[in-house]
């Protein structure tokens, strides 16, 4: 995935019937694989509570998530001197917006704009950006960074996903291994501008999949977070990087049936919504955000 590109997407709750309606939608199944995602932060949570997501992921490398333009007062300037500036994001995303030109569907759905920075100059760039520190030799690549920051993991699970593609779309249907499942559908975007033809065509086809998008879904980090990390879940409530998600399904190992991704071998390692996302991280219309 490019750096800077903008993910747009929908979570919801796969069901008994949902990969029958995508073979019957024309998606043609893309792969199943098993990943672990690993996420990093200061230790008083400056980063996630600034809404910036910093994950690992075996097999893709480093990503980081973030609104466009750095929140002020929830981590520091948004800019240092001396720190690269980071790649300009596409506008509006991170805080409450509204998608410009992006049909209302019905029910109302909460849209987010994320960019997805890989590129380890922007990165780290933005990381300095967001703590308010320069930048020092042998910090060009982000594990330097990350241990010259005092970064933390604070969350690790492995995810099992099946992957449908339709035209530009995919949907993935993943099962986390901590008992939770949730699907999504996404588009990749390269500029601001391509997204509301995006959201409408990730809507269009959660609405041809059974999902009415009225309830919102949490994503894998929120629900890890409210059930293994609970004090740093309602940090983020308080800083209102996330919304009160509703109680997701109890936990439980032993999940599966025809709609759930089974355990597809050994985890390599790895890895968030709510109606629609267009994801840099969650933000909204009428804004319901949930981690990444």
């Amino acid at each position: 995935m490019p750096s800077g590109s903008i993910e747009v997407e929908v979570k919801f709750t796969a069901g008994p019937g949902t990969e029958a309606r995508l073979v019957a939608l024309g998606a043609a199944l893309a792969g199943s694989s098993s990943f672990r995602d690993r996420y990093y932060d200061t230790p008083d949570l400056r980063l996630t509570r600034a809404d910036h997501w910093l994950r690992l992921r075996q097999g893709a490398g480093w990503e980081l998530k973030c609104p466009p333009v750095p929140r002020r007062g929830a981590g520091g300037s948004s800019h240092v001197p001396g720190a690269p500036s980071p790649e300009p994001p596409a506008e509006g995303a991170g805080g409450s917006s509204h998608v410009p030109g992006a049909p209302s569907p019905e029910p109302p759905t909460v849209a987010t704009t994320y960019q997805e920075l890989t590129s380890p100059r922007a990165i780290v760039g933005r990381l300095c950006g967001v703590l308010g520190v320069a930048p020092v030799p042998g910090w060009d690549q982000v594990p330097g960074a990350v241990a010259g920051l005092g970064l933390q993991e604070f969350a690790s699970f492995v995810t099992w996903r099946r992957s449908y593609r339709l035209g530009g779309l995919r949907v993935d249907l993943d099962q986390a291994d901590f008992g939770y499942t949730v699907a999504e559908v996404e588009a990749v975007v390269g500029a601001q501008q391509e997204v509301p033809a995006a959201l409408e065509g990730v809507m269009q086809l959660q609405r041809a999949l059974g999902w009415d998008g009225a309830t919102h879904v949490p994503g894998k980090l929120s629900v890890y977070l409210q059930r293994h990390r609970p004090r740093h879940y309602q940090e983020l409530l308080r800083a209102g990087v996330l919304a009160g998600d509703p109680q997701p399904p109890p936990h439980d190992d032993n999940a599966s049936g025809p709609d759930t991704p089974a355990p597809c071998g050994p985890s390599k390692v790895m890895g968030l919504a709510g109606a629609a996302e267009v994801e840099m991280g969650p933000s909204a219309g009428e804004r319901q955000p949930s981690a990444p």
